[in-house]
């Protein structure tokens, strides 16, 4: 009896058993990397390849590996057989052999054909890896049987189970190992797939070599001189033949496959590279693909165009040579970073794994649009658009700074508050466009005469300020403000038309006049308002009185706006009568004013409050209902004159206003006499005009209040659809005395005729002045003589409600 197993160190030929153990090597490799997937572009690649070549379908890989696997086990086994010299004639069945052959081709590729359907189920990876295993072994077996010598031939049981174990269950295990999925490179890192890979090869190695030196340990051979060998078998020279011929048909199939799966491959990966290129390309922001070792291994045009580099001259270069050089060190840090061309770029990293292993695409986004939209934003925020000069935002912040940097030095600075005047004419009578054109010459002006460590800010409309440093103050500061005022009234080019203004300044310093910015604000504020009530055009510094006179304005403008709805405002009527005969022709409304706490506040007082707070807009509409609605509800149809501010005239819907209150109270319109004062005529003539011809054609009277006193011309006079003149009381007054009012009386009286427009004297309180007037042929006369202004009831009799209707005044009672 002889075992086979214990002659390997003896009876077996050294470089057959190496051949052998070669041919197992290949076909385990070639089993565990035939059937890899690949990435999509590949495999579309290889579809279409297939097609045109006639591969077949998906099934092709894993069956030609487990094919290959057979194969290569079935070469392995009858090499080794050939490898070992019994001394005993030996041969082969011819039939057992190439069952042996085909059992262990087709049960591979069995085997991993149920491996590749493991989509349906993981069991079926080890499955598909036993039924390989199996076949191998019944390979091992059957090409026992095939062997034919003069003896006869027995397995040990145990062991011979323990080899068909040891195929089945590492075969198992490797095609286990060998996933489907773990074979595709952009799902794992390219060196775990392909340690998987060869950890399958050498699993699947064991498996066979395993099976054959156990199968082998358990045979043993008892020689039979008396037996002859069966039959004619192959030799062992043409079984050695055939062995090496199919094992290189087997390795050269699976070689052609796998050169054939390169080439696609490579088609299809430069194929998508140049997809990916163009995909690259169409991006907005610049890519570039950096190895592990920061250099571009590849990049979009659009990157090229950033750095002005070709895309030959990066490919390979460190990715940080393409910034300056203060940001390369740091630049995996940094989310933005500056180009060595000079472009500031934002740069975003993320990992991918490619075929050619691990890659950071570093996308980078050209940042000098978005910095410059920054930056018009943070110039906007802080500058004024029109002017360019900084607006309230950058003055406030100034101030603060100047105000920590005073307190913590104790060098003061000053506050120019400034206002154009008689820059409202100037827009209403040129248009807007060249009001904007002189704001802009003002901006240039100051910034002219500032210095700058000085701020020239706008803070809206035709106010600006500067903020002055410390320079020697007060002196400094009202040298400024000497500067600013000669600058700025010198004639302004509005293009077509030259314009020319003044300004008023209003001057604050710090620590002096307040504590806090907004309180220095408010001072200048104070300041300027100052200067702007004792005739603009000039400057004044702060004084604490001026914030009390202020803050006592300023709750006068509170309370008379709030006057009409708290019913502080009544109506006196004041008589109007014929020069000659003393009969009553109408009745002028004068506005009263009875506060519960200032008691009645004379009309000069709260009056230009109201028209410089524009309250006189509201309260003009509250005396023209009241005293409509009143003069509605007489007897007699007697006059009735209001006063209208120019403010209340310049709405544009101020004729609708009147028409609607006529119509509500029911007044007819020709005894309604609205008295306009000069002052309307020349802040916007044609405007006034219309709406004066509009309250026209509504049927009332216009009359020219306060005639001689204002700045009209004949011109103007004569343009003006006025029915009636009304003389100031200031001529009246002193027409009697020895001087020029009764000249400018005579003069007025005499123009009125040539212009054919009936006239009113004001102020009338003696006989004399009656007597005057009359010889000189005015036509009314209004004052003390004819009667006081009163509450309409103590003129009951003349407007028909008492016992008697009065046509003459009593001028004894009056």
């Amino acid at each position: 009896m002889t075992r086979i197993f214990g002659c390997l160190t003896e009876r077996h030929d050294p470089l057959t058993v190496a051949i052998a153990a070669a041919i197992c090597l290949a076909a385990a490799l070639a089993a565990a990397l035939l059937p890899q997937a690949g990435n999509q572009a590949r495999d579309r690649a290889r579809r279409q390849a297939r097609g045109r070549a006639g591969l077949g379908g998906a099934w092709v890989r894993p069956a030609l590996a487990g094919a290959t696997l057979g194969g290569g086990a079935w070469s392995t086994h009858f090499l080794a057989l050939l490898a070992y010299d019994s001394g005993l004639p030996t041969t082969y069945d011819p039939g057992s052999t190439v069952l042996s052959a085909l059992v262990a081709s087709l049960g591979g590729a069995a085997g991993f054909l149920i491996w590749s359907r493991a989509a349906a189920g993981a069991w079926l990876r080890p499955l598909g890896g036993a039924v390989a295993g199996l076949s191998v072994a019944a390979m091992h077996y059957l090409g026992m049987a095939a062997l034919q010598l003069p003896g006869r031939v027995t397995h040990e049981p145990w062991l011979a189970a323990v080899s068909v174990l040891l195929a089945a269950g590492l075969a198992a295990l490797a095609l286990d190992v060998l996933r489907p999925d773990v074979l595709r490179p952009n799902l794992l890192r390219p060196g775990a797939a392909l340690a998987r890979r060869l950890g399958a090869a050498g699993l699947l190695l064991l498996s066979v070599v395993s099976l054959h030196f156990t199968g082998m340990g358990a045979v043993e051979v008892w020689p039979d001189p008396l037996a002859a060998a069966a039959g004619a078998g192959m030799p062992r020279p043409l079984l050695a033949a055939i062995v090496v011929t199919g094992t290189a048909g087997v390795l050269a199939a699976g070689l052609a496959v796998l050169a054939i799966e390169a080439r696609l491959g490579a088609a299809a990966e430069m194929a998508e590279a140049e997809r990916l290129r163009h995909l690259a390309d169409a991006a907005f922001e610049a890519l570039a693909v950096v190895d592990e070792a920061g250099r571009i291994t590849d990049s979009s045009s659009r990157l090229g165009a950033l750095t002005g580099l070709p895309r030959e001259a990066m490919l390979g270069a460190e990715f940080t040579a393409l910034l300056r050089e203060e940001d390369r060190a740091h630049a995996w840090e940094m989310p933005q970073v500056v180009l060595a061309s000079g472009v500031p770029v934002e740069l975003h990293r993320r990992a991918m794994e490619t075929g050619g292993g691990p890659r950071t695409v570093v996308a980078l986004r050209d940042l000098r649009e978005r910095l410059e939209s920054e930056s018009r934003i943070r110039h906007l925020a802080h500058h004024d658009t029109l002017t360019g000069l900084g607006n309230r935002a950058q003055m406030m912040q100034r101030l603060e700074e100047e105000r920590s940097r005073a307190d913590r030095t104790g060098a003061a600075f000053a506050l120019l508050y400034l206002d154009l005047d008689r820059f409202k004419p100037v827009n209403d009578v040129h248009g807007h466009a060249a009001g904007d054109r002189l704001l802009q010459q003002v901006a240039d002006r100051l910034r002219d005469s500032v210095r700058p460590t000085d701020l020239c800010a706008r803070l809206g409309g035709d106010e600006f300020v500067v903020i002055q440093s410390a320079a020697g103050l007060p002196e400094a500061a009202q040298g400024l403000a000497e500067r600013l005022a000669a600058r700025l009234s010198e004639p302004f080019d509005l293009g077509d038309a030259e314009a020319s203004i003044s300004s008023s300044i209003g001057i604050a310093l710090y620590p002096t006049d307040a504590g806090s910015s907004g309180e220095l604000l408010r001072a200048a504020d104070v300041a300027l308002y100052r200067v702007k009530e004792g005739g603009r055009g000039s400057f004044a510094f702060f004084q604490a009185e001026m914030d009390r006179d202020l803050r006592r304005r300023r709750a006068l403008e509170r309370e008379v706006r709030l006057a009409p709805a708290r019913g502080q405002l009544s109506l006196a009527w004041q008589p109007q009568a014929e020069t000659g005969t003393g009969e009553i022709t109408g009745f002028e409304v004068l506005l009263r004013w009875n506060h519960p706490e200032r008691g009645s506040v004379p009309p000069d007082v709260f009056i230009p409050v109201a028209e410089a707070s524009g309250a006189i807009i509201p309260i003009g509409h509250w005396v023209l209902r009241a005293a409509c609605e009143e003069a509605a509800s007489w007897p007699r149809p007697l006059r009735v004159a209001v006063n209208v501010s120019a403010l209340q005239v310049q709405q544009p819907d101020f004729p609708a206003q009147v028409a609607r209150v006529l119509e509500e109270t029911g007044l007819d319109a020709g005894r309604l006499e609205l008295e306009i004062t000069e002052t309307l005529l020349i802040s916007d003539t044609e405007r006034a005009l219309g709406t004066l011809r509009a309250l026209k054609e509504l049927g009332l009277r216009l009359s020219l209040d306060d005639f001689g006193t204002g700045y009209s011309s004949l011109g103007t006079l004569r343009a003006f659809p006025f029915d009636k003149l009304k003389i100031d009381r200031s001529f009246v007054r002193h027409m009697t005395e020895d001087g020029p009012s009764g000249g400018m009386v005579h003069a007025i009286l005499g123009l009125s005729r040539a212009m054919e427009l009936p006239v009113v004297a004001e102020g009338v309180e003696t006989e004399a002045q009656r007597a005057l007037l009359g010889a000189a042929l005015c036509e009314e006369v209004q004052g003390y003589l004819i009667g006081r202004p009163q509450p309409i009831e103590a003129f009951d009799e003349l407007v028909g409600r008492g016992p008697a209707t009065a046509q003459v005044v009593d001028r004894g009672a009056a």
